[in-house]
């Protein structure tokens, strides 16, 4: 069996400043909110990471019944993956980037920006399913802030395979087949489910990568990592998934709530002190 794993690497959203969120609403294209971003670190998405090592683990469970498999990983995006790239080629994974804005599809607008295009986002992770090949795909539910949820099941009718959303977990059953654990609306379920397929990781149990060790790390140093092309995958008419909505800025939401500071030496002066300065108030106009 061969296991399949699209991710997506994003900015560290939480460690932006409020003056880089200004600049990041002021943003008037995909470059312009790279730079506004450009001094976080990259990270897989939540849902992504659970996913990988979701895939890891399939892997284990399967050689312990002596069942081989092979597990590939890929990205749509530029250079920013490339640690990230290089830790699951350590963990096992034959790794590949795909770059949106590579050759003469740049040209056909294949380059664009895909943060909010997921029907263009489904079609290039079909399409690199497909190189790749693979018996399943995994795929994070969403893939980072602001992300539509849409890509799976837009990739799954792509390739022409069933597809299970909010997996929690996955494990070998008889006749290579897998029990997919997912979370439903009566609550958790299971199922088992024949390959081909696509599977969108949702709150998984497991959401940490596992980390490989230094060993690991050396001894696919210099193992290259395949760049791919939309031209590469046969995607040259970019024009067939126009009407993505591009979105005209970002805007922080104001968490704070107000407050007020209480003096007083004792819990009685306080106490009273909040009754004076507040609530005596409140009450008489009530």
């Amino acid at each position: 069996m061969r296991i399949a794993v699209g991710f997506k690497v994003t900015p560290d959203y939480d460690a932006l400043r409020p003056a880089d969120w200004e600049r990041l609403a002021a943003a008037p294209d995909a470059a312009g909110r790279a730079a506004a971003t450009r001094y976080v670190r990259r990270v897989p998405g939540v849902f992504d990471e659970a996913a990988l090592e979701l895939a890891l683990r399939l892997r284990d469970a399967r050689a312990v019944d002596g069942l081989e498999t092979s597990l590939a990983a890929f990205t749509i995006g530029g250079p920013e993956a490339a640690p990230l790239l290089a830790t699951l080629q350590a963990l096992g994974f034959a790794a590949a980037r795909l770059d949106p804005a590579g050759g003469a599809a740049e040209a056909a607008g294949a380059g664009a920006d895909l943060d909010f295009a997921p029907a263009n986002t489904a079609d290039l992770v079909a399409a690199c399913a497909q190189r790749l090949g693979g018996d399943v795909l995994l795929l994070g539910a969403r893939g980072g802030p602001a992300g539509s949820g849409l890509v799976p099941f837009l990739a799954a009718e792509a390739l022409g395979r069933p597809c299970a959303t909010e997996v929690t977990g996955v494990e070998p059953a008889q006749n290579e087949r897998l029990r997919v654990t997912f979370a439903a609306d009566d609550g958790p379920m299971r199922a088992t489910v024949t390959p081909p397929c696509v599977l969108a990781v949702g709150n998984a149990v497991v959401s940490m990568l596992r980390v490989p060790t230094l060993k690991d790390r050396l001894a696919v140093r210099d193992a290259p990592v395949a760049e791919l092309t939309p031209e590469d995958l046969g995607l040259t008419d970019a024009a067939a998934r126009a009407g993505d909505p591009v979105p005209a800025g970002f805007d922080t939401i104001d968490r704070g709530r107000a407050g007020m500071v209480v003096g007083g030496a004792t819990p009685a002066e306080q106490a009273l002190a909040l009754y004076e300065g507040h609530l005596r108030a409140l009450l008489e106009r009530a």
